[in-house]
């Protein structure tokens, strides 16, 4: 059997109580992460708005609701619209070993056909584990050789996820389901020069794979086939993607592991790889140090966390802002956090930019040597009185190793949405998708709270 064959007779004849309960709680709680980031996402993401004018233009089809724009299109374009808004404010989920944020393509494409046949939560968060698996198995089996060639991995893998996702709310036969992800496989794109300039387009790549596996999924339906050999093939999916493939990690533990347990959390609104720098910085922080009293400092990373958060410094708009770790640990240092309202208020403060300025980033040989095992950094820093201190970490917070308590979700929701009074809202949203029996919820509950949010 290919690859394809493979995974399509897997997740096909995948059944919810083959999962383990630990898989869809955390599909659960990557959802109620998923859906508050959208609600910041619709007050930040600069294309979100240029979106929706072009929804509203178009006048799609109203078969699922595209969260976030409060308006009902297409279920292809809803998942492309709920992509867009959910990636815009660099607070979703990701997995370093894989370099993709998987929640901003599979939720989007999940929410949009559930909503559409009103599936049950417990097919949606079986779905979304499968979307996961695909699309992490992948990534993680390429990488970090596609990252090296420049492709977007939450792009171009995403499209795999989302048509494993979307087959399995369809309840696709084995058949059905194995041309889907190729089909999925077929529209792979993505590339990583959108974070170099103007990087406000890349919510734009997330959606369409959110979108492509909408489609992969409905003409497999209805019948359309693909070739079997789309991954192997001389001129397939793995020869194009990668130079260094990794068929142990595609293919080990299917169905004994679950990729989505793999999976981090982020609590501030950045570029992953500036996590672990700002981690440290805000520690810093706390005892003592500022940026009042920091003459200088050093910032050590690994090639791959560079080529993403330290090819500039100094952002000159806010979509850059998050892609700067030397700013966000300017930022750290003057307020001991790191929230979108500083990141927007402080593109002009001269005391932010000057810090900035002065932080020297450093290739770290070790540190590049062992990622994605880890992703770390060090800092040190000179104070003005000539103290020399240094700080390094392996991995920054909140990574799967280190998950975030239930408690915790709760309160980077309810902090990340402090500016809009909804507590009661974001409890009630908590009860739906976390605590509630999954038989005993459906889709439109999930979509009628939001939108009772201002989604």
């Amino acid at each position: 059997m290919y690859y394809l064959e493979k995974f399509g007779s897997y997740y096909a004849n995948l059944a919810i109580d083959n999962i383990s309960p630990k898989a869809l709680h955390k599909a659960s709680l990557a959802l109620f992460d998923f859906l508050t980031v959208l609600l910041v996402g619709k007050k930040y993401t600069v294309l979100a708005p240029i979106f929706k004018t072009y929804l509203e233009e178009k006048k799609f089809t109203e078969e699922s609701t595209a969260l976030g724009y409060n308006i009902k299109t297409s279920v292809e374009n809803a998942a492309l619209a709920m992509g867009i808004v959910s990636h815009g404010v660099e607070l979703d989920d990701g997995q370093l070993y894989s370099a993709t944020h998987p929640g901003v393509a599979i939720m989007p494409s999940a929410l949009a056909v559930s909503e559409h046949i009103n599936s049950s939560l417990g097919d949606l968060l079986k779905s979304i584990v499968i979307g996961y698996d695909c699309m992490l198995r992948f990534a993680h089996a390429i990488n970090p050789s596609h990252l090296r060639r420049g492709f977007h991995s939450t792009s171009t893998c995403g499209c795999l996820g989302t048509a494993a996702t979307c087959a399995s709310l369809y309840n696709l036969n084995e058949e059905q389901t194995t041309y889907a992800i190729g089909i999925g496989a077929l529209q792979s794109a993505g590339i990583q020069e959108m974070l170099h300039n103007n990087a406000s387009i890349k919510p734009l790549q997330p959606g369409k794979a959110a979108y492509a596996g909408v489609l992969a999924a409905e003409l497999a339906k209805l019948g359309a086939k693909c070739p079997l050999t789309v991954f192997e093939g001389q001129y397939g999916w793995l020869n194009a993607m990668t130079d260094e493939f990794d068929e142990s990690v595609l293919m080990n533990g299917l169905g004994r592991h679950w990729e989505i347990e793999y999976t981090y959390t982020k609590l501030y609104p950045s570029c992953r790889y500036a996590h672990a720098p700002i981690d440290i910085a805000i520690q810093l922080f706390k005892e003592g140090y500022n940026i009042k009293n920091v003459k200088n400092l050093k910032l050590y990373l690994s090639d791959y966390a560079i080529a993403e958060v330290g090819t500039f410094k100094v952002p000159e708009q806010f979509e850059d802002a998050m892609y700067s770790a030397a700013y966000s640990i300017a930022i750290a240092l003057k307020y001991g956090y790191v929230r979108i309202e500083e990141l927007k208020s402080c593109l002009n403060d001269e005391e932010v930019i000057q810090f900035t300025e002065k932080i020297m980033i450093i290739s770290d040989s070790e540190m590049t040597k062992i990622f994605p095992k880890e992703s770390g950094s060090k800092l040190t820093l000179y104070t003005i009185d000539g103290n020399l201190v240094e700080r390094s970490t392996t991995s920054a917070k909140a990574d799967y190793n280190n998950p975030l308590t239930e408690q915790e979700y709760l309160e980077k929701a309810l902090t990340i949405l402090k500016e809009d009074k909804l507590d009661d809202h974001i409890k009630e949203l908590w009860r739906i998708v976390v605590e509630s029996p999954y038989n005993k919820v459906r889709c439109k509950d999930i979509i009628l709270q939001m939108l009772s949010m201002g989604a």
